[in-house]
């Protein structure tokens, strides 16, 4: 009897709290949890879709699988090589090319020893506990100097003057830090807004082993709170819940409305 109780509790327990014991953290999805630990907990745990429309980020991804390309097939500083990608991609346009171009003023692949494009990087972290699985996807990283130039392109609005204030740019820093540490060199992690819009990118970051060993503790602080929740709140701020894309399905939100969800009717008879 006693046995069976324990069982029952712990599946009590397991169904309160479906954190695992190994959290998985992305840059994106720790941005989130600062925010708002409901929005983490509806997006990153349970797997929900989003209730909300929010803002395309289709012309940022093109821009990104673009750039890619041409930098794994030539040059982006050879306009007609960079033409001839686009029009391949049936994407030439002249924002396009002007979006490729600002890029092209800032890239370092001619001085560049190595280069990766679209990497995925992952860093476990065991002790202390809690555990967890970082990731992040790079867009850009170039090896010149002694540095791991690492991009990460931006077609939206500035947030911060600097990247070492971005939240996501900690879950980065993370991953890419032991990379750089691997092979003797530098880490610098730099924000790259391709719109003619903004003049200025942020001031990039070269964070040295205390910065990484600091990094690492704010993750896992965030980690640990992560599992000493039970009822996840949301923030239930108007600014911040008015752009959410599950404000109408919070119970905290402060903007709530009517979900898009597809509804099903049932059939006629």
């Amino acid at each position: 009897m006693r046995v069976r109780r324990r069982l029952q509790r712990a599946r009590l327990t397991k169904m309160r709290r479906p954190l695992g014991d190994i959290v998985s953290l992305t840059p994106t999805g720790f941005d989130t949890f600062l925010h708002c630990p409901r929005a983490f907990y509806l997006r990153e745990v349970l797997g929900v879709p989003a209730s909300d429309a929010g803002p395309t980020n289709d012309q940022g991804l093109l821009v990104h699988d673009m750039l890619a390309h041409v930098h794994m097939t030539g040059s982006c500083h050879d306009t007609s090589h960079v033409a001839a990608v686009l029009d391949a991609h049936a994407v030439d346009s002249d924002i396009m090319r002007e979006l490729v171009a600002r890029h092209a003023q800032r890239c370092p692949s001619a001085a560049a020893e190595r280069a990766a494009h679209e990497h995925t990087l992952a860093r476990f972290h065991r002790m202390p506990k809690p555990m967890f699985m970082a990731t992040a996807r790079i867009d850009a990283c170039w090896v010149h100097d002694g540095l791991l130039d690492a991009r990460d392109y931006k077609t939206g609005n500035l947030w911060h003057s600097r990247v070492c204030d971005v939240p996501a740019a900690r879950v980065q820093a993370f991953v890419l830090g032991r990379a750089a540490q691997r092979r003797g060199l530098r880490l610098r992690l730099r924000y790259e807004y391709l719109q003619p819009e903004i003049d200025d990118d942020p001031e990039p970051w070269e964070p040295d082993d205390d910065d990484l060993v600091a990094v690492e503790e704010e993750l896992r602080d965030a980690v640990a709170r992560m599992h000493g929740y039970d009822d996840w709140p949301g923030v239930g701020e108007a600014d911040a819940c008015r752009t959410c894309r599950f404000r109408s399905i919070c119970r905290d939100s402060a903007t709530p409305g009517e979900p898009s969800w597809a509804v099903l009717t049932a059939l006629e008879s």
